[in-house]
């Protein structure tokens, strides 16, 4: 078996240039699900999912744009770690990274070091379902003493929310209802649809359903926990206490399903234990 070293000699200098590992200034894990992202920035105990903002199909950036746009800094060595909680994914940013697959269960890695500031779009590079489509990337790159106040921003806003969904408050129909709606229409909608039906053969409707009219107990767990084998995700990594306890409150109140049952926080934190 003969082995031509001109080529692998060649193959072997762009292989280095490509799978280069520095020291990192900012880690960043990226999770792909169906059809959303979350990042985590390892260091700095930030973690917010980024979702598809709905715009009419003649604006600028329909298909483009998300609810919350990853934030990082300039003149920085940025490491990413590409995972999947679900299917393949692929996050790629073609003006600021190289692709790599987001697989379950396995951790890729890629680096960059942004030089410009501004706004980088990209979008999941593999076909991951129905919603492949609905998987945009928002990257905005600031300077480096900005990303250190907006750091600063965001751990504050942390540490306010998860105080609030701590707390043993009991909360009215109305606050757990208002919230509900607008976790479930970012989170839950793209698979069961705002209007609660979900899709014949598909996702699973909600409306008039048993598990969100009868069994509270199992609705419950199933938000929390997902179930195996299906594209329902487990929520209890990426929902605090109070939001999973208005969306099954939602849930299990609109479109007609009328319960009267009310989850609190603090029924979601026991479960926890």
């Amino acid at each position: 078996l003969g082995i031509d070293l001109s080529i692998a000699t060649d193959a072997i200098g762009t292989l280095n240039k490509v799978e280069t590992y520095p020291e990192a200034d900012v880690t960043v894990k990226v999770t792909g699900s169906q059809w959303k992202w979350t990042y985590e920035y390892m260091d700095e105990g930030i973690k917010f999912t980024s979702n598809l903002k709905k715009l009419p199909s003649d604006h600028e950036h329909y298909l483009r744009d998300v609810d919350k746009p990853l934030v990082l800094p300039t003149h920085k060595n940025i490491r990413f770690l590409h995972t999947a909680s679900d299917v393949l994914h692929a996050w790629w940013v073609p003006a600021i990274v190289y692709k790599k697959d987001s697989i379950p269960g396995y951790i890729n890695e890629t680096w960059t070091n942004i030089t410009e500031e501004g706004t980088y779009r990209g979008q999941c590079a593999e076909m991951c379902g129905t919603g492949h489509a609905f998987m945009p990337i928002v990257v905005n790159v600031v300077s480096a003493d900005e990303y250190d106040s907006w750091v600063v921003a965001q751990k504050e806003a942390t540490a306010a929310a998860e105080a609030e969904a701590s707390s043993d408050k009991t909360w009215s129909k109305d606050e757990l209802m208002s919230r509900g709606e607008a976790v479930y229409n970012t989170s839950c909608a793209a698979c069961h649809q705002v209007n609660g039906e979900g899709l014949a053969g598909v996702f699973p409707g909600l409306k008039g359903s048993k598990m969100a009219t009868e069994d509270q107990a199992g609705h419950i767990d199933i938000v929390l926990n997902g179930k195996a084998g299906t594209a329902m995700a487990a929520w209890g990594a990426q929902l605090n206490d109070l939001e999973l306890a208005a969306v099954v409150t939602y849930e299990r109140n609109a479109w007609g399903n009328d319960t009267g049952d009310l989850v609190q926080p603090k029924d979601i934190k026991q479960l926890r234990k």
